[in-house]
Protein backbone atom coordinates (compact mmCIF):
# COMPACT_ATOMS: atom_id res chain seq x y z
CA UNK A 1 0.00 0.00 0.00
CA UNK A 2 2.03 2.80 -1.07
CA UNK A 3 1.09 6.60 -1.42
CA UNK A 4 -1.73 6.00 0.83
CA UNK A 5 -4.69 8.45 1.36
CA UNK A 6 -7.51 8.09 4.27
CA UNK A 7 -10.65 9.39 3.44
CA UNK A 8 -13.13 10.01 6.57
CA UNK A 9 -15.27 13.45 6.47
CA UNK A 10 -14.51 15.72 9.46
CA UNK A 11 -18.23 16.03 9.97
CA UNK A 12 -18.52 12.64 10.82
CA UNK A 13 -15.29 12.51 12.86
CA UNK A 14 -17.02 15.66 15.10
CA UNK A 15 -20.34 13.86 15.18
CA UNK A 16 -19.10 10.90 16.45
CA UNK A 17 -16.98 12.49 19.46
CA UNK A 18 -19.92 14.69 20.66
CA UNK A 19 -22.07 11.57 21.05
CA UNK A 20 -18.92 10.25 22.67
CA UNK A 21 -18.66 12.95 24.73
CA UNK A 22 -22.69 13.47 25.50
CA UNK A 23 -22.83 9.71 26.50
CA UNK A 24 -19.87 9.71 28.85
CA UNK A 25 -21.10 12.76 30.42
CA UNK A 26 -24.67 10.96 31.29
CA UNK A 27 -22.21 8.04 33.13
CA UNK A 28 -20.36 10.89 34.85
CA UNK A 29 -23.42 12.23 36.24
CA UNK A 30 -24.96 8.85 37.59
CA UNK A 31 -21.24 8.15 39.12
CA UNK A 32 -21.19 11.84 40.24
CA UNK A 33 -25.35 12.56 41.64
CA UNK A 34 -26.47 9.21 41.86
CA UNK A 35 -28.67 6.83 39.72
CA UNK A 36 -28.77 3.68 38.30
CA UNK A 37 -25.16 3.48 37.52
CA UNK A 38 -25.78 -0.31 35.62
CA UNK A 39 -28.73 1.03 33.76
CA UNK A 40 -26.57 4.23 32.63
CA UNK A 41 -23.70 1.85 31.93
CA UNK A 42 -24.87 -0.59 29.61
CA UNK A 43 -27.11 2.21 27.69
CA UNK A 44 -24.66 4.76 27.44
CA UNK A 45 -22.16 2.72 26.86
CA UNK A 46 -23.99 1.28 23.74
CA UNK A 47 -24.82 4.41 22.43
CA UNK A 48 -20.82 5.19 22.84
CA UNK A 49 -19.52 2.16 21.25
CA UNK A 50 -22.47 2.69 18.52
CA UNK A 51 -21.27 6.15 17.63
CA UNK A 52 -18.32 4.77 16.80
CA UNK A 53 -18.67 2.15 15.08
CA UNK A 54 -21.33 4.34 13.08
CA UNK A 55 -19.02 7.69 12.48
CA UNK A 56 -15.47 6.81 13.50
CA UNK A 57 -14.61 3.28 12.68
CA UNK A 58 -15.72 3.55 9.18
CA UNK A 59 -12.84 5.00 6.48
CA UNK A 60 -11.68 4.44 2.65
CA UNK A 61 -7.78 4.16 2.24
CA UNK A 62 -6.59 5.04 -1.64
CA UNK A 63 -3.20 3.87 -2.42
CA UNK A 64 -1.99 3.44 -5.87
CA UNK A 65 -2.52 -0.49 -5.99
CA UNK A 66 -6.00 0.00 -4.92
CA UNK A 67 -8.85 0.86 -2.49
CA UNK A 68 -10.13 -0.60 0.88
CA UNK A 69 -13.35 -0.06 2.30
CA UNK A 70 -13.65 -0.01 6.21
CA UNK A 71 -16.91 -0.58 7.29
CA UNK A 72 -18.45 -1.39 10.86
CA UNK A 73 -18.53 -5.14 10.15
CA UNK A 74 -16.21 -5.82 6.90
CA UNK A 75 -13.04 -4.61 5.12
CA UNK A 76 -13.27 -4.76 1.50
CA UNK A 77 -9.61 -4.18 -0.25
CA UNK A 78 -9.66 -4.71 -4.06
CA UNK A 79 -6.78 -3.87 -6.93
CA UNK A 80 -7.45 -1.41 -9.25
CA UNK A 81 -8.16 -3.68 -12.39
CA UNK A 82 -10.49 -5.60 -10.16
CA UNK A 83 -12.94 -2.12 -9.95
CA UNK A 84 -15.40 -2.44 -12.35
CA UNK A 85 -16.96 0.79 -11.91
CA UNK A 86 -17.04 3.96 -9.17
CA UNK A 87 -20.77 4.71 -8.15
CA UNK A 88 -22.10 7.51 -6.38
CA UNK A 89 -25.68 6.90 -6.18
CA UNK A 90 -26.25 5.98 -2.77
CA UNK A 91 -22.77 6.30 -1.38
CA UNK A 92 -19.98 5.68 -2.99
CA UNK A 93 -19.49 2.30 -3.91
CA UNK A 94 -17.23 -0.16 -6.32
CA UNK A 95 -18.56 -2.42 -8.58
CA UNK A 96 -16.13 -5.94 -8.38
CA UNK A 97 -17.06 -9.68 -9.82
CA UNK A 98 -20.40 -8.20 -10.71
CA UNK A 99 -20.54 -7.07 -6.78
CA UNK A 100 -21.35 -4.04 -5.34
CA UNK A 101 -19.53 -2.93 -2.18
CA UNK A 102 -20.37 0.28 -0.09
CA UNK A 103 -18.44 2.28 1.47
CA UNK A 104 -20.30 4.06 4.88
CA UNK A 105 -17.54 6.81 4.83
CA UNK A 106 -18.78 8.35 1.73
CA UNK A 107 -22.61 8.78 1.94
CA UNK A 108 -24.48 10.25 -1.11
CA UNK A 109 -26.65 12.85 -0.28
CA UNK A 110 -30.49 13.35 -0.03
CA UNK A 111 -32.56 15.12 -2.97
CA UNK A 112 -33.09 18.26 -1.07
CA UNK A 113 -29.11 18.67 -1.13
CA UNK A 114 -29.71 19.57 -5.31
CA UNK A 115 -31.67 22.52 -3.94
CA UNK A 116 -28.58 24.21 -2.10
CA UNK A 117 -26.48 23.60 -5.41
CA UNK A 118 -25.83 25.90 -8.26
CA UNK A 119 -27.38 25.30 -11.77
CA UNK A 120 -24.05 25.65 -13.04
CA UNK A 121 -22.68 22.61 -11.19
CA UNK A 122 -24.52 19.52 -13.39
CA UNK A 123 -24.58 21.12 -16.35
CA UNK A 124 -23.32 18.85 -18.84
CA UNK A 125 -19.94 19.01 -20.03
CA UNK A 126 -16.11 17.49 -19.60
CA UNK A 127 -15.95 16.31 -15.93
CA UNK A 128 -19.60 18.18 -14.67
CA UNK A 129 -21.28 15.73 -12.52
CA UNK A 130 -24.25 13.79 -13.44
CA UNK A 131 -25.67 13.35 -10.40
CA UNK A 132 -26.08 15.10 -7.55
CA UNK A 133 -23.84 12.38 -5.73
CA UNK A 134 -21.35 13.23 -8.29
CA UNK A 135 -20.82 16.87 -6.67
CA UNK A 136 -17.52 17.72 -5.36
CA UNK A 137 -19.60 19.26 -2.56
CA UNK A 138 -21.02 15.72 -1.18
CA UNK A 139 -18.65 13.27 0.69
CA UNK A 140 -20.01 10.72 -2.17
CA UNK A 141 -18.88 12.72 -4.92
CA UNK A 142 -15.51 13.60 -3.14
CA UNK A 143 -14.20 10.47 -2.32
CA UNK A 144 -15.09 9.03 -5.86
CA UNK A 145 -13.29 12.00 -7.18
CA UNK A 146 -10.40 10.67 -5.10
CA UNK A 147 -10.95 7.14 -6.41
CA UNK A 148 -10.96 7.59 -10.14
CA UNK A 149 -7.87 9.82 -9.82
CA UNK A 150 -6.18 7.04 -8.72
CA UNK A 151 -7.65 4.46 -10.99
CA UNK A 152 -6.62 6.46 -13.69
CA UNK A 153 -3.25 7.09 -12.33
CA UNK A 154 -3.23 3.05 -12.13
CA UNK A 155 -0.59 1.02 -13.73
CA UNK A 156 -1.12 -3.23 -13.35
CA UNK A 157 2.37 -4.04 -12.24
CA UNK A 158 1.38 -6.81 -9.69
CA UNK A 159 -0.91 -9.79 -9.30
CA UNK A 160 -5.13 -9.08 -8.60
CA UNK A 161 -6.12 -8.87 -5.31
CA UNK A 162 -9.59 -9.19 -3.77
CA UNK A 163 -10.31 -9.96 0.40
CA UNK A 164 -13.24 -9.37 1.83
CA UNK A 165 -12.62 -9.43 5.82
CA UNK A 166 -15.94 -10.10 7.74
CA UNK A 167 -15.64 -9.05 11.72
CA UNK A 168 -19.06 -9.20 14.14
CA UNK A 169 -17.40 -8.78 17.33
CA UNK A 170 -18.19 -5.07 17.37
CA UNK A 171 -21.69 -6.36 17.18
CA UNK A 172 -21.66 -8.73 19.63
CA UNK A 173 -20.35 -6.32 21.75
CA UNK A 174 -23.09 -3.53 21.40
CA UNK A 175 -25.70 -6.28 21.72
CA UNK A 176 -23.46 -6.73 24.93
CA UNK A 177 -24.08 -3.67 26.01
CA UNK A 178 -27.92 -3.33 25.01
CA UNK A 179 -28.52 -6.41 26.94
CA UNK A 180 -26.63 -5.86 30.23
CA UNK A 181 -28.76 -2.11 29.94
CA UNK A 182 -31.55 -3.75 29.90
CA UNK A 183 -31.16 -6.63 32.13
CA UNK A 184 -29.76 -4.36 34.68
CA UNK A 185 -33.16 -1.89 34.50
CA UNK A 186 -35.58 -5.17 35.62
CA UNK A 187 -33.17 -6.12 38.47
Amino acid sequence: MTNSEKFRPGSAIASGWVLIAFFVGFILQSLFYGGDILVTIGICGAGAYGSYLLFLKPYVLLFDEGIKIVNPTKEITATWDLVEEIETKYSMSIHVNERTYYAWAAPAPSGRHSRRMHKTDLLPGADAPRRVGDSLKSDSGVCAYMANIRRKNFTGVGASEFEIISDNRSLYILAALILFGAAASFI
